[in-house]
């Protein structure tokens, strides 16, 4: 038999009440990452003392009982929409210009574990669980070269890849029928195509990779990998409406690259407007027909490539 002092029960009950309200208000974070061949987890948001949090090269999103996500009156704010205000991991991890940078997500909740449609998500481990909105990947350079100490609200943001809605697909009908079980039903409605960025890294495990840029000049630099809800559409009356985003950064070391240097980026308070289109889409009125990519244009360089173009050639559905 375990026997708790009043004080360890005290602290056992606070914990248990941090993770309830936490999962209540979040959605997810940063699981791991995987970057030649080497895995490298994501920060333990909810105990301090983990040793992980020592070990990590993903900035810690958010603390387990503070907001999970950005809303549209702070997409003004070049801290919280650069990484969500975190400071710099003590890691940085080496990927090879031209190679792939697996990001690995895990939701807060358990709603959609072992659902139609969620992928090969491992075992213990929960899927995310919003299924329409964007996915975008941006890079900025670590100008000091040391990106454990940089501060990512003075980044300049290159947009590397963005799905958005791809209208000559549609969502599997697993996870179609899966998301009737929410509150937010999938929308573009049935008899309606269209493939959200958001529900194809659901049926590929909740996992998404970034190209690093064939030739890219070696040296530090922030991946921003970016998740956009639009469940929960803009209403002037609720100031907690409006598109979601949940902003992982990952410090890398690029090696094996070339002389290409980043061109002018964008600082991360000025990538979309606080009243903009994004901001206040309403999936359930517009149904997906009018959505656009948001935010600066891609890179325009031969060395950029549409995550799109690569995760066609995955397969959806792989579990169920």
């Amino acid at each position: 038999m375990v026997i708790f002092s009043k004080a360890s029960r005290f602290g056992v009950l606070t914990l248990v009440s941090i993770l309830a309200v936490h999962k209540v208000n979040a959605h997810g974070q940063i699981k791991g990452v995987l970057a030649n061949g080497i895995y490298n987890d994501g920060p333990n948001i909810y105990w301090d003392a983990d040793p992980v949090n020592e070990q990590t090269a993903t900035r810690k999103m958010y603390q387990a009982a503070g907001p999970s996500y950005v809303l549209p009156q702070d997409f003004s704010d070049n801290s919280k929409m650069a990484c969500e205000g975190a400071a710099g991991a003590p890691k940085i991890i080496n990927v090879s210009a031209g190679s792939d940078l697996r990001v690995d997500w895990v939701g807060a909740t358990s709603e959609l574990d072992g659902k139609p449609g969620t992928g090969n998500v491992p075992a213990g481990q929960n899927p995310w669980v919003h299924a329409m909105g964007t996915m975008a990947s941006y890079i900025a350079k670590c100008t000091n070269d040391d990106c454990t100490t940089y501060d990512a609200s003075q980044g300049s943001w290159v947009k590397l890849a963005m799905f958005g809605i791809d209208k000559s697909e549609t969502i599997s009908s697993g996870l179609r029928e899966t998301m009737k079980n929410k509150p937010e039903e999938y929308y573009p409605t049935p008899g309606t195509s269209g493939l959200w960025g958001m529900a194809r890294f659901i049926e590929a495990s909740s996992s998404w990779t970034v190209t690093i840029p064939k030739g890219l000049a070696n040296g530090q630099y922030i991946i921003r990998q970016e998740v956009g809800a639009i469940h929960n559409p803009w209403n002037a009356q609720d100031d907690t409406s409006g598109t979601q985003l949940y902003i992982g950064c990952i410090q890398i070391n690029v090696i094996n690259g070339g002389n290409t240097k980043l061109p002018g980026g964008t600082r991360a308070g000025s990538l979309y407007a606080t009243n903009g289109a994004f901001a206040r889409y309403n999936v359930y009125e517009d149904n997906g027909m009018t959505f656009v990519d948001p935010g600066p244009v891609l890179w325009p360089s031969s060395y950029a490539k549409r995550e799109e173009w690569r995760m066609k050639k995955v397969k959806r559905c792989m579990k169920h």
